[in-house]
């Protein structure tokens, strides 16, 4: 057996390459919050995922299952959609419509739906007392009130209010909770880099925000399937499936952990965003994944036909970014763009 030294307690870890669940169900034995980094739209990912949301073994040990991917306005019509009632499909893909890194359509990408859909169908089959919980847990915007970029900005800090969204919905609670969030988000260290007037400006992830309010409370795992965080990582890939390896491992306790990021400078480089810090400090352990099994999915270009939300992400390009969107995504020349028909 390995033991991989996490926060302040020792878990037993099982061997490497080890199914990632099996490492799930030893952290979420010894730890309140387990969270895992994902890379965003990582098919092989969410496939694992629901995956281990059928086991048994997770069934009986997670409460609720936070996710980047769902504004927190809208927690009252997950909440029912995911417990069986009758809710119409529309009011649901508000939650990851409307979020905070709109117009961004990142959560349109068929694995964000899908997880919703399939959660509803594991908790169909469970008894009320053990059905999972989902909780939103992006900032609550409210669109329809964001007339300019200003009006946005009170919910820019998005880690804080997954944090605390987390606190409030799971932790005060006595609950244990699985938290899936993009990889950066699941750092236990803060990240330094300059803004844009090139001023060092930190940034206090989710995790480490958990971990100030409720030390130890968190075990990070971080999947690696994008080329130049693999390329980073000295283990070839697994073979049969995705192997978990603890980042107390000797040979990658001591890699720099900017380079396993997807964090970039605007010329390419690797920005020094954990001083030096070697993985070991960032994150618990990591999931490898099959060269054939790094499979990434693109927004859907049918969900970006409906007009009245192509109308809207444009609004939004326009007050966020100060230009329209990309007539492209929907699978239109450039400089096709319709006149904006929301305002």
């Amino acid at each position: 057996m390995h033991l991989l030294l996490a926060a302040l307690s020792v878990v037993a870890f099982p061997a490497p390459q080890e199914d990632p669940t099996a490492v799930l169900v030893v952290a979420l034995d010894a730890y309140r919050v387990v969270a895992v980094g994902e890379n965003h739209g990582h098919l092989e990912f969410h496939r694992w995922l629901l995956s281990a949301l059928e086991d048994p073994r997770v069934v009986t040990r997670v409460d609720d299952i936070a996710v980047e991917w769902g504004n927190a306005l809208y927690q009252d019509v997950v909440d029912r959609y995911v417990s069986g009632e009758d809710v119409p499909w529309d009011s649901v893909t508000m939650a990851w419509r409307n979020t905070v890194v709109s117009p961004t359509a990142v959560w349109d990408a068929p694995p964000y739906a899908t997880f919703f859909q399939r959660v509803r169908r594991i908790n169909a089959a469970l008894d009320t007392s053990e059905q999972y919980r989902v909780i939103l847990a992006d900032a609550p915007i409210e669109w329809r009130d964001v007339e300019t970029r200003e009006d946005a900005a009170p919910f820019f800090d998005r880690a804080r209010a997954m944090a605390d969204n987390v606190r409030r919905l799971s932790l005060s609670r006595g609950r244990r909770s699985l938290f899936v969030a993009g990889g950066l988000h699941v750092s236990r260290r803060s990240r330094v880099r300059p803004n844009r007037h090139d001023v060092p400006t930190s940034e206090i992830t989710p995790v480490a925000w958990l971990n100030h309010f409720h030390p130890g409370s968190v075990f990070s795992i971080q999947s690696l399937a994008r080329e130049r965080e693999v390329d980073a990582v000295p283990i070839a890939a697994p073979i049969d499936g995705p192997a978990a390896w603890p980042t107390s491992a000797p040979h990658l306790a001591d890699i720099d952990a900017a380079r396993v990021s997807t964090l970039r400078n605007r010329d390419g480089s690797v920005p020094d965003v954990y001083g030096r810090s070697p993985l070991s400090d960032v994150v618990d352990a990591v999931i490898l994944w099959p060269l054939d099994a790094r499979t990434f999915a693109e927004p859907s270009a049918d969900v970006l036909q409906i007009d009245s939300y192509w109308d809207e992400l444009d609004r939004r390009s326009r007050i966020m970014r100060g230009q329209p969107m990309d007539p492209t995504l929907r699978g239109e020349p450039r400089g096709s763009n319709r006149p904006n028909r929301s305002n």
